[in-house]
């Protein structure tokens, strides 16, 4: 049954929609005035957290991957050996550069806690995860706070941070307007948030078109542009908005202050 939320765009609150792909059971469906696009049908909220039990991580690492899926894999394994540089490092230089060492961060959506084992080097670090087994994982990880549930539902009890890290999720969740605000009130006054997601816009999407390898429903639920991106950062309050994104890369890459 299709779930009767995000009719209205989260961008711009515009109500009608293009449908410009259809995979599987899904179509892609984009804003007439903004870009930002969405799938339709959505899965069910009730369902979310079972994407990602143990059984369906593992098999999601152990299955198949198309031709085109591989290729852009490995061009981005390739890309991070010529440059010395993976996305953990490239978010750990970001947090260096804006941040004094013992800031408090907040790794929204950290898996199995990759990127904090590498930035708890410096910083004082925690991390929030929906997958019960992911969590489990990040939870071996020494001098690191690590919460296993629901980001949007769940009480942090005051506590604030100086930075907050959305690697790899926004493209996950169907309220990403409700998720940027809860970023923005638990940050500290000139926090910041740092956030990678796939870059609707690129060149590669609009070549491939439903072959793209970005679009992935029903785990990938919303997708942004540059412009999308940075005008529902500007939405919610954020300032200093800085994305970067390359023509022909999948993804791109967000600094913004609050």
């Amino acid at each position: 049954m299709e779930e009767k939320y995000l009719l209205n765009c989260p961008v711009c609150e515009n109500k009608n929609w293009d449908k410009v792909y259809h995979i599987g059971a899904w179509d892609i469906e984009e804003c007439k005035t903004c870009g930002f696009a969405k799938i339709n049908p959505m899965p069910s909220r009730d369902n979310r957290k079972l994407c990602y039990s143990e059984e369906e991580v593992v098999t999601r690492n152990t299955k198949k991957k198309s031709f085109s899926r591989n290729i852009s894999r490995a061009m981005k394994r390739f890309f991070g050996k010529v440059t010395k540089r993976n996305k953990s490092e490239i978010f750990y230089n970001k947090l260096r550069k804006h941040l004094p060492p013992k800031s408090k961060i907040l790794d929204i959506g950290c898996g199995d806690g990759s990127f904090l084992q590498l930035a708890k080097n410096q910083f004082n670090c925690a991390g929030i995860e929906i997958s019960e087994y992911l969590a489990s994982l990040a939870g071996r990880i020494d001098g690191v706070d690590i919460r296993s549930g629901n980001f949007l539902s769940t009480d942090f009890g005051g506590e604030t941070y100086d930075a907050i890290t959305l690697i790899s999720l926004l493209e996950h969740l169907d309220d990403p307007l409700d998720a940027l605000r809860k970023c923005f009130s638990l940050l500290n006054k000139n926090g910041i948030l740092l956030l990678k997601t796939v870059n609707y816009g690129c060149l590669n999407r609009k070549i491939k078109k439903e072959k793209w390898t970005g679009l992935r429903p029903p785990d990938h639920v919303v997708y942004f542009t540059p412009h999308s991106l940075s005008r529902i950062l500007e939405k919610v309050g954020f300032s200093k908005i800085k994305v970067k994104a390359w023509p022909f890369n999948d993804n791109m890459y967000c600094d913004a202050v609050k």
